[in-house]
């Protein structure tokens, strides 16, 4: 047996390794055509936002509460999926104020929330107390993410 003479022929390489790699391109270019057909890119590529948001809590001599919630940085917020809870109870909801808050001031997250922003909540029926928590929730089709979480104290 000659091994070096069938270590040297190299004819039926080079047809082997362009069929593999015409099948691996033509697999690619596949799911690649697939993903933007199908739109499965656009889920994929949806994330939720962040923001920072600084808190302020104060009480008056005349017992009114103000709760001041105010956007110091992280991406800019659409209003309609943002929802404050106070222990569980919505305060303020896509620009409505819950059922025991009033604004107290202009409602600069009316319109989204964006850097520099605020939102002062004020009730006066003890709907805030020290221990509390301020949760700022983003829901929007199907995803939620917590954007802020603070214990009053």
């Amino acid at each position: 047996m000659n091994f070096r003479g069938m270590l040297a022929d190299e004819d039926a390489l080079s047809p082997v390794i362009g069929v593999v790699l015409m099948v691996a391109l033509t697999v690619v270019l596949s799911a690649s055509v697939g993903v933007f057909v199908l739109g499965i890119g656009s889920q994929v590529t949806q994330q939720t936002p962040n923001a920072v948001v600084q808190y302020e809590f104060a009480v008056d001599g005349s017992g009114n509460e103000t709760l001041t919630l105010t956007q110091e940085g992280g991406n800019p917020v659409d209003a309609q999926y943002v929802t404050v809870y106070v222990e569980g109870d919505v305060a303020w909801e896509g620009g409505s104020t819950g059922s025991n808050y009033v604004l107290g001031g202009a409602d600069e997250w009316a319109d989204g929330l964006e850097g520099g922003d605020s939102l002062a909540l004020e009730t006066n029926s003890s709907n805030v107390a020290v221990g509390d928590t301020i949760r700022i929730v983003w829901e929007k089709d199907g995803q939620s993410a917590i954007l802020g979480e603070r214990q009053i104290g």
